[in-house]
C-alpha cells in the first residue's frame, strides 16, 4: 500500500523506525535482542536490503533465533503489541503518530481509558525530555495483568496499595512537546510501563523498570515533589523517608508511613520538615545502601539533627544492584518486625 512505501521513504528505509523503538543501540555492528533475555552475547544486526526494482529497506536479522528477525514493521508490531496480519493499517498509523511523519490524517478517535494534561512549565526529566519547556501527555491505562501484579507482589505491594497511590498499568503514553512533535512509549510483556498519576490525572511520572530510561515526566507535577504525602496518617511515632516511589509503596503495604522525594540527593525543604515534625515523633531516613544512598542519608542527618528528630537506618543488604533498597529488603524475605527493630535502634544511635 502507498502509505507503507511513504513511511519507508520518510524514515530512511525504516532505519528511523528501528532507532525510535529500539534505541541507538541498534546502530551498533551487533546488538542484543530486545526480545530475548538469554541473548548474553549480541546476536542481532541490521542489514540494508536492496530488492530489484523496489525501495531499499532495513531488516533486523537475529542470528540466535530467526523467529525474531524482520523488517521495521514486524519489529514495531512486536514492541507495540499489534497484530500486523489483522491490524496493519493501525500499525502504520501508530508508527506515523509516534514519529510525527504526517502520512495519515486523523480525526478525533479515542483510545479507551485516556488521561490528558496541558503543557506546564519546566519539568525535570531524564535525557529525552530533560530540556523541554513543557510536555503534555495522553496516557491509556489498562488492568494490571497477572504478571504485573506478581512483579509488585514480590515486594509485598498489593493491588489495594497501587490503587490508593494512583498507580496504573499503562497501555501506552504519547508525549507532545511544545513544538508539536510527539513520541510515545508502549507497554509489552518485555517492557512493562506504569504511571504514577498526580493531581487527578493532570501529571504523570512513568516508571519503566526494564528500560534504559526508567522514568519519564509530563504534565503538572507536585512542587515540591513528595510522593506519599497525601496518604500519610495524621500523626504517628515515626515517618520513614525513603529513596523512591516503589519503596514507599512497599513500606506502606507493610503498614509503615512513608514518603519520598524525586531523588535521594534532593534537599528537604524546612517548611515541609516543620509540618512533619508536628505530626511525627521521629523522621527516619531509609535510603539505598549503595554509595549515593549512604552518603546522602548521612548528610541529611548531619544537616538536620540540631533542629529535627532525625535518624537513619542502614539496611542489612549487600548494596548491589539487586539488593540495595527497602523494597529489595522485603523481596529477600525481610519482615516488618525486623525493619521495625532497626528503626527503634536508630532512635538511640
Amino acid at each position: 500500500m502507498k502509505e507503507k512505501e511513504e513511511i519507508l521513504a520518510r524514515t530512511s528505509g525504516g532505519l528511523d523506525i528501528f532507532v525510535h523503538y529500539l534505541g541507538k543501540e541498534c546502530l551498533k555492528r551487533k546488538f542484543k535482542s530486545p526480545f530475548r533475555d538469554d541473548d548474553n552475547r549480541p546476536s542481532c544486526k541490521l542489514y540494508l536490503n536492496q530488492p530489484l526494482g523496489g525501495r531499499a529497506y532495513y531488516y533486523l536479522h537475529d542470528f540466535g533465533d530467526s523467529r525474531y528477525s524482520g523488517d521495521c514493521f514486524f519489529i514495531a508490531a512486536q514492541i507495540l503489541n499489534i497484530n500486523p496480519s489483522t491490524d496493519f493499517v493501525h500499525l502504520l498509523k501508530q508508527i506515523d503518530r509516534d514519529l510525527s511523519l504526517g502520512v495519515f490524517e486523523y480525526g478525533g478517535e479515542e483510545l479507551g481509558h485516556v488521561y490528558r494534561a496541558i503543557p506546564q512549565k519546566a519539568i525535570s526529566a531524564r535525557k529525552v525530555i530533560q530540556e523541554d519547556p513543557g510536555i503534555s501527555f495522553r496516557a491509556v491505562v489498562k488492568s494490571f495483568s497477572r504478571e504485573e501484579l506478581a512483579y509488585w507482589g514480590a515486594y509485598g505491594i498489593t493491588a489495594e496499595t497501587l490503587s490508593r497511590f494512583h498507580v496504573e498499568s499503562l497501555k501506552s503514553c504519547v508525549f507532545t512537546k511544545t513544538d508539536g512533535r510527539q513520541y510515545g512509549i508502549y507497554s509489552t510483556s518485555l517492557t512493562p510501563s506504569y504511571g504514577y498519576f498526580f493531581k487527578s490525572g493532570k501529571g504523570i511520572k512513568v516508571y519503566r523498570p526494564r528500560s534504559e530510561n526508567r522514568f519519564l515526566y509530563a504534565g503538572e507535577l507536585p512542587c515540591p515533589y513528595v510522593f506519599g504525602y497525601d496518604q500519610l496518617p495524621e500523626r504517628g511515632k515515626f515517618l520513614l523517608i525513603t529513596g523512591g516511589e516503589k519503596d514507599v509503596l512497599s513500606l506502606c503495604s507493610h503498614d509503615f508511613p512513608a514518603i519520598c522525594f524525586n531523588s535521594e540527593t534532593a534537599k528537604v525543604h524546612s517548611t515541609l520538615l516543620d509540618q512533619l515534625k508536628l505530626r511525627f515523633e521521629h523522621l527516619v531516613f531509609v535510603y539505598d545502601v549503595d554509595a549515593t544512598g549512604l552518603r546522602e542519608s548521612t548528610h541529611r542527618v548531619e544537616e538536620l539533627e540540631s533542629s529535627y528528630p532525625v535518624s537513619k537506618v542502614v539496611l542489612p543488604l549487600s548494596g548491589s544492584k539487586q539488593e540495595k533498597d527497602v523494597s529489595d529488603f522485603f523481596k529477600k524475605g525481610g519482615s516488618r518486625e525486623a525493619l521495625e527493630n532497626l528503626i527503634f535502634q536508630s532512635f538511640n544511635n
